[in-house]
């Protein structure tokens, strides 16, 4: 079964799709022996057809609730996207990708380069407002280029954050172990205070016994 690429169906909630009327008990019997039976499923007759999960999408796009999502997630780059890049991508030691804290350095640059044009904007607002377009404009391509970088960040994010949380169930779990053996050191203790105070009625029972 292919999928379909003009799916025209944008609602949260779609209706059925119309191939759902023949998953049939007859249909799905019929299946199954194919399958016990080994035959190949590749071409099969349209009813049955679409009781054949789709492979899955290795390249390309595909269509959900009416978007269209890329197969392999990739943050584009902003001159694909049509936009001005106006920090600088620098190479890592390794032949990578810029480097998160020179990513870091970029967005100081950047918010810097922002408050200062939004405070050109205001004395422009009130020295000659017909200019302010041109300073808005330069104000969202500045934005543009802050929200790329974070979302270029957020791997880094995603790892942190993995990190920080496997470090909290680490020391969840040293705790569970020192309170385990703590817990059994009190109990090897009472066991012991058992067994002496035992033995301790033991010894005056026999005293009792040969002084009778």
């Amino acid at each position: 079964m292919s999928i379909n690429g003009t799916n025209e169906i944008a609602a949260l909630y779609p209706p059925p799709p119309p191939y759902v009327k023949h998953f049939t008990a007859e249909n799905v019997a019929k299946i199954e022996e194919l399958k016990k039976s080994g035959a190949s499923l590749d071409h099969l007759e349209d009813e049955l057809d679409h009781l054949v999960p789709p492979n899955i999408p290795t390249e390309g796009h595909y269509r959900a609730f009416g978007s269209v999502w890329q197969v392999k997630d990739e943050l584009p780059d902003l001159a694909s996207m049509g936009m001005t890049q106006l920090y600088q991508s620098r190479e890592n030691h390794e032949g990578g990708s810029s480097s998160y804290q020179d990513k870091i350095q970029e967005l100081h640059k950047l918010m810097r380069s922002l408050l200062l044009n939004f405070l050109e904007l205001t004395g422009l607002l009130s020295v000659n407002p017909e200019q302010f377009p041109a300073k808005v404009e330069h104000i969202q391509t500045i934005l543009v280029n802050i929200h790329h970088l974070l979302n270029e960040y957020r791997p880094h994010q995603s790892r942190e954050s993995l990190i920080m949380l496997l470090e909290e169930q680490l020391e969840g779990k040293k705790r569970e172990i020192q309170n385990i053996e703590q817990v059994c050191a009190q109990v090897k203790e009472k066991l012991l205070q058992m067994v002496g105070e035992t033995q301790e009625d033991v010894g005056n029972q026999q005293v009792v016994t040969e002084e009778s």
